[in-house]
């Protein structure tokens, strides 16, 4: 389009708020390996970069192998989840429905059914545009296909999460998006008013996680499977179980190991990167 920028940060868009792919580190060069590459991004770096005792995808703050904030939920891509109201998928590494087909306000996502009980952007929130219960909206197939996979279990496409105090596996659906819960990192999810809570959009993403799914939640390892799994982790449908290693979970090319044991990756699941 000629350079257009974002009037929010002055970045290039792709015309509808979107990051271009030249500003995501990592996607102009090789593909993800599916496994960490010391000296990349910190999510990626088999280095626990904020020494919380969780590596790379085990960190319950890393999005994906790109994400380059292991201590927050922001990713440190430019561009990447600037927009606090209306949210596309979340792990794409940019703003913008325009490449993912992705597009919710998110005060369907924090359960407002009025304009009165709505946070952030009310004068944009129309209740009947969400999707069930709320509202009556769809969310578009492309979404669900494009985005669906780049979510980890526990999360669905828009970035409401299921994610555990490691002390106490006490769990929570929390926003991450950090223009929603700004004040939100691993060390507060259990305080509503850092970390609000959200109502996931099941159809969309991996929001599957705990109990008696076997599946581990973000912040869980296998020490906290239900009784009934034998110890076991399983992974969503469609998604594979990562192989262990010293240096962490490892994946086929262009995937990710998300969720797992804090240093091999045992248990975590193998989700789709950035292509």
């Amino acid at each position: 389009d000629g350079g257009n920028t974002n009037p929010t940060d002055g970045n290039p868009t792709d015309g509808d708020g979107s990051t271009t792919d030249a500003e995501i580190p990592g996607l102009d060069a090789p593909p993800f390996g599916g496994t960490c590459v010391p000296g990349g991004s910190q999510c990626s770096n088999c280095v626990d970069d904020d020494n919380d005792g969780f590596v790379d995808g085990a960190d319950v703050e890393c999005s994906g192998p790109f994400d380059d904030r292991e201590d927050s939920f922001e990713t440190g891509i430019p561009g990447d989840n600037k927009d606090a109201v209306n949210q596309d998928c979340f792990f794409d590494g940019n703003s913008g429905a325009g490449n993912d087909g992705c597009n919710i306000h998110v005060c369907c996502l924090l359960g407002a059914t009025t304009k009165q009980e709505c946070p952030i952007g009310a004068n944009q929130f129309e209740p009947n545009d969400c999707p069930p219960p709320i509202g009556t909206g769809v969310i578009s197939q492309k979404c669900k296909d494009e985005c669906g996979k780049l979510a980890p279990p526990g999360c669905d496409c828009f970035g409401c999460c299921t994610v555990c105090d490691p002390a106490t596996n006490q769990c929570v659906d929390i926003a991450v998006n950090p223009q929603t819960s700004p004040d939100c990192d691993a060390t507060n999810i259990l305080d509503p008013t850092k970390c609000l809570r959200c109502d996931q959009v099941t159809e969309c993403g991996n929001p599957e996680c705990g109990g008696t799914s076997c599946i581990l939640c973000p912040g869980q390892t296998e020490a906290d499977l239900d009784p009934s799994c034998t110890g076991t982790a399983q992974c969503p449908v469609g998604t594979t179980s990562c192989t262990p290693s010293a240096s962490g979970g490892i994946c086929p090319d262009q995937q990710f190991c998300a969720n797992g044991d804090p240093m091999t990756g045992e248990g975590g699941c193998c989700i789709q990167v950035l292509q």
